[in-house]
Order: C-alpha cells, then sequence, then structure tokens
C-alpha cells in the first residue's frame, strides 16, 4: 500500500510538472494614446533575423529556466488605449510581433494588410532580438527592432530600438513576464510611424 502511494505521488508530480511546462508564458503589450497618421493601408512585412531564434539565452537555459519558451512561443495579452483587451495564445515571436505592429497602427487609423498590392506603403519591421536570460544574478529582457517605411525600397524611412528591462530573479525565474513585457512595450511602441505623414 506505501509503495502504490508513493508511486501515485510520482506520477502525480510528473504531471504537475508536464502541465507547468507546458503553459505558454503570458506577455503584456500596452499601447500607448497617440495621434491619428494619415488613413493609409500599409502592407506590413515581419522579418526575423533573429540568430539563434530562440526566446531564452543561453545562461537561463543552463539553470533550467523558462522551459514555457523553449518552442520559441508565447501567450500575448494586448492592452488597448480604450481599456480593451485582446489574447492571443501559443503564437511563435514573429506572429506576436506583427499582431503588436498591426494593433498600435490600427490605433493609429492605419490599416495593415498581408497584400502588397492593396497598399500604399511599405512597413518593413525586423526582429534583431528578443530574448531573455540571466545577467549578474538578475533577469534581463532584450527586444531590438528596425522599421522601414517606403513606397519605393530605394529611398526609405527607417526606425531603430533597442531595449533592455532587467529584475531581480526570483526563485524559479519569477518575473520573467514583467521584465519580457516592459521591454517588448517600450520597443514597439518606441518605433516612429510617424513618416506615414510624409507620403
Amino acid at each position: 500500500m506505501k509503495r502504490l502511494l508513493s508511486l501515485f505521488s510520482l506520477a502525480l508530480l510528473l504531471l504537475l510538472s508536464a502541465c507547468l511546462t507546458g503553459k505558454s508564458m503570458e506577455v503584456i503589450y500596452t499601447i500607448q494614446s497617440e495621434p491619428p497618421l494619415k488613413n493609409y493601408t500599409v502592407y506590413l512585412l515581419i522579418n526575423d533575423q533573429r540568430s539563434p531564434k530562440d526566446l531564452v539565452g543561453p545562461a537561463a537555459r543552463d539553470q533550467g529556466l523558462f522551459p514555457e519558451l523553449r518552442n520559441d512561443h508565447f501567450d500575448l495579452k494586448i492592452n488597448l488605449p480604450n481599456g480593451s483587451m485582446v489574447t492571443m495564445t501559443d503564437q511563435p515571436t514573429a506572429q506576436v510581433v506583427r499582431e503588436a505592429v498591426n494593433r498600435r497602427l490600427e490605433t493609429r487609423k492605419v490599416t495593415a494588410t498581408t497584400l502588397r498590392s492593396a497598399a500604399q506603403l511599405t512597413l518593413e519591421v525586423n526582429i534583431e532580438t528578443l530574448k531573455i536570460d540571466v545577467v549578474d544574478g538578475d533577469l534581463m529582457a532584450t527586444v531590438g527592432l528596425t522599421s522601414k517605411i517606403y513606397r519605393e525600397p530605394s529611398s526609405f524611412a527607417k526606425s531603430e530600438t533597442f531595449v533592455t528591462s532587467n529584475r531581480m530573479k526570483l526563485i524559479g525565474g519569477a518575473g520573467g513576464a514583467t521584465v519580457l513585457s516592459e521591454a517588448l512595450t517600450q520597443a514597439v511602441n518606441d518605433l516612429d510611424f510617424s513618416p506615414i505623414n510624409n507620403y
């Protein structure tokens, strides 16, 4: 009976562990209120330039942190300026950035499309880095993005942003979602889309 209880307890722990590691991290992107831009339709192109394409940095990986990010997916919750919220679950990183940029454009009266022929301008966003790691014992999230706005590729307006967010590492990497949320929010919101008004 004792052996049976031990086996049952072990099975329960393994099941619980599997459930916890299978859950995606929830990252929150908060859009700031900004004035509208020209009511254009833009072809939104997202290029994932990360190498390697891995959300978890080497130090965090060595410590066994953030297994829920190992497949380069996470949940995204978007806080809109009007107080409403959009939630997407288990999305790849490039799709998360696309949705964040798309929603920010929408709040500024710009329509994003995946059809180049339907757009007056192109907005190209490159993901240079997007990861979370441990540095000097603290959690550090890093997000680097660049954007180009153009009608013809030979002439464009460029914007670059590189953001780091730090937080004391707690047991089990608690606080990871907070630093990733802070870095993603600032990086996306820092991209300058105002050149759209110049076309």
